[in-house]
């Protein structure tokens, strides 16, 4: 990450942490700013996990809901966006949820495996063509969990520490999965 990267993700890190704050003390407007900052890649994201637009706009909303009606006992959070992707995530990948899931949902694979579309990557015009097959051919080859972790971290900028809060795993296990996956996608002169 160059300096101006590094400055802009601290910027949003104390923007985000001073309207969690002030949402906590009862700043209707706190919360109105996150949720018209976050609800376009909260519902993307959203979109990537289950394919279903009525169940994401609708976790959304009792996402925003619950936060509101529990604010008194919320706790302070560190990384408001990677905590509101967490929950998220949570609430559409539930156990219960994933068994009830109707199999006709094209948008899912078997696995519910999360997809990136390669026309989400940049492109040279040039080599578009000959890029979008290779990508189309190692994105089929992923895992899961790489694609999520390529999608948080060069679509969503996350750092490792917050892929880690998201997916529930080790900073350290991000690193290694994320160092595997571009690496296994350099071998196909795939430039990130």
């Amino acid at each position: 990450m160059d300096s101006k990267c590094q400055t802009d993700h601290a910027m949003q890190l104390n923007e985000d942490q001073a309207l969690w704050l002030s949402l906590k003390s009862n700043d209707t407007m706190a919360l109105d700013l996150l949720f018209n900052k976050y609800y376009g890649k909260l519902y993307f994201y959203g979109l990537k996990l289950t394919g279903n637009h009525n169940r994401v706009a609708d976790a959304i909303q009792d996402l925003f809901a619950n936060i509101w009606e529990t604010r008194k006992k919320l706790s302070d959070v560190t990384y408001v966006k990677a905590y509101l992707f967490a929950i998220l995530r949570y609430d559409l990948l539930k156990p219960n949820d994933i068994v009830n899931r109707s199999t006709s949902d094209n948008s899912l694979n078997k696995d519910f495996l999360f997809d990136i579309s390669p026309e989400e990557l940049y492109i040279d015009k040039e080599s578009r063509s000959e890029n979008v097959r290779i990508i189309e051919d190692m994105l089929t080859n992923l895992s899961s969990k790489q694609k999520e972790i390529i999608y948080l971290k060069f679509y969503n900028n996350y750092s490792n520490t917050e892929i880690s809060s998201v997916l529930s795993i080790k900073p350290q296990s991000v690193a290694n999965l994320l160092t595997r996956t571009i690496n296994r996608l350099r071998k196909k002169s795939i430039k990130f």
